[in-house]
């Protein structure tokens, strides 16, 4: 079997025509692209999440104060002692219509205590606000990362392909004079395809991270955005972050939750205390005295009280389940605490090690793996090299930097999981 000019003409013109024009196409749209600061406001501005906790945080600010408040007087209306044979109001002296109010007066100083409990939930509620921010804009800074990465390998990709064409279209002609055999052409049209495929498959996972990213910034997400790698400035060690996890928004919040708790075993205490209530009631008498005159209306005032006697299954219950309850919460705190200094000194090593990579790259590898490719080009085309050679040096190189690109986005994902750690 042998190929003729046309048989093999379609690997380079349309892809590279296609190459360029993907190129100059994405360097014009990238003018005006999206930064990452623009993605964080869009995401804050409009995160239902966030509303609906602020919503409940305005609830409990309503309910604080309406918590500190006596309870509403009751109107008490009725007859006393009214004869049941005429039913005449003014028949017997005994005989009243009544009208009176009775106020309740809670334990202790329960009022305030309620209302300071339901205000310290209410500023949980503030830390747990600004923790939910934090974990968007994480959120955000990740899936913006991963757009960057996808869209950094497209064009190295790009790259590669307008490097595997020229070699495609160099063996073409030294097939056409000889030099080469078929499958010589054959192997540099299979690797061209290759990194063809490997650009649907870019395409497809930029898709995918653009709908992530759309989860928190809505249509925007498929916009171009600035191609420029955003830094986060980390310059402090894992050691110098855990001691600041106290002042972490989440802690906060758990802390909210303890003092909450412990205002609730105070409140308990209270029911030790008797509940009071004043009853006013004013009694309206008709008819006349033996001697003439009309009946004196009647003034009746008179306090009631509980008296707690038998606490042993009722406030001494109560007391107990709310300093378990307490207990809970602390124990809780801790827990988180502890798990997030683990999460600090994980991407801490992580980001070490990766830091480490970089490098390797940036001063070693792709260095030498690019002077090796220009090298097996020149040889090659000096008829030194065989084809083998030159393609496996420069498929090494294009991997080698998508792989320093992927580190890259990877690096700057840990940065972002640090700066989440540190409250920022």
């Amino acid at each position: 079997m042998s190929w003729t000019q046309s048989d093999i003409s379609y690997i380079r013109a349309p892809r590279v025509l296609g190459v360029l024009a993907g190129i100059l196409l994405s360097a014009n749209i990238q003018a005006a692209g999206l930064s990452l600061e623009s993605a964080e406001e869009l995401a804050l501005a409009s995160d239902p999440g966030v509303q609906s906790v602020q919503a409940n945080q305005r609830a409990l600010d309503e309910m604080s104060v309406a918590a500190g408040q006596l309870p509403d007087p009751m109107l008490k209306m009725g007859v006393v002692g009214l004869p049941t044979d005429t039913f005449n109001l003014g028949q017997e002296a005994m005989t009243q219509v009544q009208l009176g109010l009775v106020q309740k007066f809670p334990r202790g100083k329960s009022r305030s205590l309620r209302s300071a409990q339901i205000g310290l939930k209410s500023e949980g509620l503030d830390e747990i606000i600004r923790d939910q921010e934090l974990q968007i804009l994480l959120a955000v800074r990740e899936q913006f990362l991963e757009v960057l990465k996808q869209r950094e390998l497209a064009r190295i990709n790009a790259a590669a392909t307008l490097a595997l064409t020229d070699v495609a279209e160099i063996t073409k002609d030294y097939y056409a004079t000889g030099r080469v055999y078929q499958h010589d052409v054959l192997q540099a049209a299979v690797e061209l395809a290759k990194v063809e495929d490997r650009a649907t498959r870019i395409a497809q996972d930029e898709e995918r991270a653009r709908t992530r990213l759309a989860t928190w910034i809505g249509d925007a997400a498929y916009r171009e955005l600035d191609t420029a790698w955003p830094d986060f400035g980390l310059d402090v060690s894992g050691d110098a972050i855990k001691p600041r996890l106290t002042d972490h928004p989440r802690i906060r919040s758990l802390e909210k939750s303890i003092s909450a708790a412990e205002t609730g075993v105070e409140l308990a205490k209270q029911r030790y205390k008797p509940e009071f209530a004043v009853d006013v009631t004013y009694g309206g008498r008709g008819g006349t005295n033996p001697d003439g005159r009309s009946r004196a209306d009647l003034l009746s005032l008179m306090v009631v009280m509980d008296i707690p006697l038998f606490r042993k299954n009722r406030q001494d219950r109560v007391v107990a389940a709310q300093v378990a309850e307490s207990s809970a919460a602390l124990f809780t705190r801790d827990d988180v605490l502890r798990r997030m200094r683990s999460e600090v000194d994980f991407h801490y090593a992580t980001y070490q090690r990766q830091r480490d990579r970089i490098e390797l790259f940036e001063n070693t590898l792709l260095p030498d793996a690019s002077f090796s490719s220009e090298a097996s080009l020149a040889a090659y085309q000096s008829s030194v090299e065989n084809l083998t050679t030159l393609l496996r040096t420069q498929i090494t190189e294009y991997e080698l930097q998508l792989e320093h690109a992927r580190l890259r986005a990877e690096v700057l994902k840990t940065q972002a999981r640090l700066r989440y750690l540190e409250g920022v």
